[in-house]
């Protein structure tokens, strides 16, 4: 590419030199027929810019990595030129006359110049061709260069849009995991209660599991915008009983919503396998939720959606079918991008998600379309010896009551009401502030086996009352709760007093129940 631009350059030079080298012999000629200047003096003013312009154009090939069909039809026009020169200036010799080939009564002499003048005429000819082509490759390159730039410049756009999304998500954390945590902690409890039908517990299950797996899409959303992946949450997850769960949360959107619509769409399930996975069970499923939700989107008169699961060679295999409209070959190469989308009312990260979330499990997706039979989704997942986890979509069990006396300390009411609940559901006796004030008041006037507090609070936040206390009472359990991911906090906390324990909202009564029988069974020995 660099030689082709020199190139091009040199060739307008050398065109330019000999058009003016040219222009100035036709000035010379019609002087000496005006009878101005001789014929001498006419064969030296033509061989003097000759030899300047010589010297310019060797001057500016030396400068220049020439290709070599430049070269050939630059030398092949110097020697050409140089010799017709030569025989113009015979002409004003007359003792030269009756030489052979130079002589002007020399029957060779016009069919030299004749081809030498041709000559001249074709290797101007390959330079203009040459600088042409050069001018077009030049062309060319800048318009590819262009399209290059206007992607990084979009891709620039997307990677801002993208941070912009994480940082939203980020400052609305806080308070959507302080809405979710009462819904958490009273479905939680209301599974508790007896004379539950089956169908009520299948209810209040789901509504727990959609209301945690609120709570990880937007931590998910932080972690996408920063590249983190937080295996640490991964344990073995069975795909059969997930699967079996999605026709339940999604049916909002597959069966009402098109109802309303007028469209009748019907879930099938094909479950051959019943295999394990290593992963999280939340992302998960949020990748077969968004591929559900984007069949629904593909059937505008209706249809079937299929989920498949089968297992071979230590890989799980999901498939999500649907009979819609189906994708262009254009579509399904571009359907992973970030904000691409066929719709404009979407924002085009629901599959982009999906594919980070598979690769991070180590897995694969893939799409296969065809605009008459629909399209189908296959992600495959590496699977796990170890047996999933039945305690991570349901409350906590009963268990016995822990005689520990708590203070939770909480500015907002519903959440520092919920969470009390739980505690006491499990046995503790709870005192509460509704600010770090008033918390280490009562600090000053009773005793505490543990004390909770929560992070983000108005006027003496989570931080000042932990190093208070940490000052104060060194001894004394402190328990941070926050809408920020754990390690933000700690990493926040890192200068000053660390907290005991750090528990995530909405805090789930598994986490608590553990909590509480470790510093009870710490406080009997």
């Amino acid at each position: 590419m660099k030689t082709e631009r020199q190139d091009y350059r040199f060739a307008w030079h050398a065109l330019c030199v000999f058009f003016g080298w040219g222009g100035w012999i036709l000035i010379v000629r019609v002087a000496r027929q005006s009878k101005l200047i001789g014929d001498l003096t006419e064969g030296l003013l033509r061989l003097i810019p000759f030899v300047l312009a010589f010297g310019i154009l060797i001057w500016l090939s030396r400068r220049s990595r020439l290709s070599m069909p430049i070269r050939a039809a630059f030398l092949t026009l110097l020697v050409t030129v140089t010799v017709l020169l030569t025989l113009g200036l015979t002409e004003d010799i007359r003792m030269l006359d009756d030489v052979p080939i130079i002589g002007q009564n020399s029957a060779a002499r016009p069919g030299i110049e004749y081809f030498l003048n041709g000559a001249w005429l074709a290797c101007t000819f390959v330079l203009f061709y040459l600088t042409v082509r050069s001018l077009v490759r030049t062309s060319q390159e800048l318009e590819s260069t262009l399209v290059k730039l206007r992607d990084a410049q979009q891709q620039s756009i997307q990677r801002e849009r993208i941070t912009a999304l994480g940082e939203m998500a980020s400052g609305v954390a806080h308070d959507l995991n302080n809405t979710l945590t009462p819904v958490v902690t009273y479905t939680e409890l209301l599974m508790q209660e007896p004379g539950l039908t089956e169908k009520q517990l299948r209810l209040c299950r789901c509504a727990l599991q959609s209301a945690t797996d609120a709570a990880a899409v937007i931590r998910r959303l932080g972690d996408f915008y920063r590249g983190d992946s937080d295996t640490a949450s991964h344990s073995a997850v069975n795909i059969r009983k997930l699967m079996t769960q999605i026709p339940l949360l999604t049916r909002p959107k597959w069966r009402d919503e098109a109802q309303l619509s007028g469209r009748m769409i019907d879930i099938k399930l094909e479950l051959d396998d019943d295999p394990c996975v290593w992963g999280n069970a939340a992302e998960l499923r949020t990748v077969l939720t968004n591929l559900v939700f984007n069949a629904v989107d593909a059937m505008p008169e209706g249809g079937i959606i299929t989920l498949g699961l089968s297992a071979d060679n230590g890989h799980a295999t999901i498939r999500v079918a649907d009979t819609g409209t189906g994708m262009t070959q254009d579509q399904i190469a571009r359907c992973f991008d970030p904000f691409y989308s066929t719709k404009t009312e979407k924002s085009g990260l629901g599959l982009s998600v999906c594919h980070g979330i598979v690769r991070q499990h180590g897995g694969t997706i893939e799409m296969t379309s065809d605009q008459q039979s629909g399209t189908v989704v296959r992600v495959t997942l590496p699977t796990s010896e170890l047996e999933g986890d039945d305690s991570a979509a349901g409350a906590a069990g009963s268990g016995p009551g822990f005689a520990l006396r708590c203070l939770y300390i909480e500015d907002d009411e519903q959440v520092r009401d919920a969470f009390a609940s739980i505690l006491r559901a499990f046995g503790a006796h709870v005192d509460l502030a509704d600010g770090g004030a008033m918390g280490l008041e009562r600090l000053e006037s009773h005793e505490y086996d543990l004390v909770f507090t929560d992070l983000g609070m108005s006027q003496m936040d989570g931080t000042e009352v932990l190093g208070t206390i940490k000052q104060r009472y060194p001894d004394l359990p402190v328990i941070l709760l926050s809408g920020w991911p754990r390690h933000e906090v700690l990493a926040r906390m890192s200068e000053g007093a660390p907290p005991d324990e750090v528990l995530e909202k909405p805090v789930r009564a598994r986490d608590v129940y553990k909590l509480l029988e470790s510093y009870s069974t710490s406080k009997s020995s």
